[in-house]
């Protein structure tokens, strides 16, 4: 069998992916035919191909994607998974940049009296809605309490939103049918992530924010981290931001420290107990008063 024709296979596998990830899948396995037109049995093939790749990003992705297309050629061909004995690249470590709660008070305040833009940045930063789903919202979907959203790999899932938002939505709704888009583009069809991602921007040079990134996926980075700080636990934010596993919800526990000074004072065991010996002491002073005071009498 030939590259092309297993990935052609895996890909016809695959009817429900996203855009997004179709393109990342078709950039690397197009990378990987070209480097070895037969299916290569031996993990120095993929060695040799990763470390041809200049960015380290580029070759992590690009990992992740061979990793999923071989374990998919193992199950369903019986094939050898060279990619196993593969190590994955090692992307230097990044700080995550989230919004302080005064960039996200000014951000709100840049959205004016727009509906549109007002909604598209709460639903960012609420539930953490992401940019290529907004386009998949519909009128029925928005609930009192929460959203359905049609997230990764084609998956229906219900989120919360709180009730600021809630009502936000129901102005913009306006009273539409039921199988209306909520954001639909200016010729009615569903809005684009890169749509989002415009509207998004101008608002933030509008609030006086600066940083060349400036995206609707910094306000789902504002929500882990400020979820976080305001005393959210990380369980409950893994089941809000949709995440697969725990670990990529951790990496928003990483607290300023003056958050974690200020946490120490209000959690700390020694507080309690220091009241608790201190009533001990007490209570132990007045035992030994009322004891005088009958050897006394």
């Amino acid at each position: 069998m030939t590259t092309e024709e297993a990935i052609r296979s895996f890909i016809e596998a695959k009817p429900d992916l996203s855009p997004f990830t179709l393109a990342q899948y078709h950039r690397a396995l197009d990378y990987l035919k070209r480097e070895s037109p037969e299916m290569p049995e031996k993990p120095e093939v993929l060695r040799r191909a990763l470390n041809q790749v200049k960015s380290v990003w580029v070759k992590d992705a690009h990992w992740r994607t061979w990793r999923v297309f071989f374990r998919w050629c193992h199950w369903e061909y019986d094939t050898h998974n060279p990619m196993e004995r593969v190590e994955r690249p090692k992307p230097p470590k990044i700080e995550i940049k989230a919004l302080e709660p005064l960039e996200l008070a000014n951000l709100l305040a840049a959205t004016g009296d727009n509906t549109i833009e007002r909604a598209i940045v709460s639903l960012s930063l609420d539930p953490g809605v992401r940019a290529s789903e907004f386009g998949r919202i519909h009128v029925r979907d928005v609930g009192s309490d929460t959203i359905k959203l049609l997230g990764k790999g084609g998956k229906q899932v219900s989120v919360p939103i709180s009730p600021e938002t809630y009502h936000l939505l129901q102005l913009l709704k306006n009273g539409g049918s039921q199988d209306l888009l909520l954001f639909p583009s200016r010729d009615g069809l569903p809005l684009s992530r890169f749509a989002v991602y415009r509207i998004v921007r101008k608002c933030m040079r509008r609030a006086g924010i600066p940083g060349p990134k400036l995206g609707s996926h910094i306000l789902r980075h504002s929500l882990g981290a400020n979820y976080i700080a305001a005393g959210g636990d990380p369980f409950s934010l893994m089941k809000i931001m949709r995440h697969e596993n725990i670990a990529t919800t951790e990496k928003y526990v990483n607290l300023p420290s003056h958050v974690i000074i200020e946490r120490h004072h209000q959690f700390s065991p020694l507080r309690e107990a220091m009241r608790g010996a201190q009533g001990v002491l007490i209570k132990r002073e007045v035992e030994e008063i009322l004891e005088k005071k009958e050897d006394i009498a």
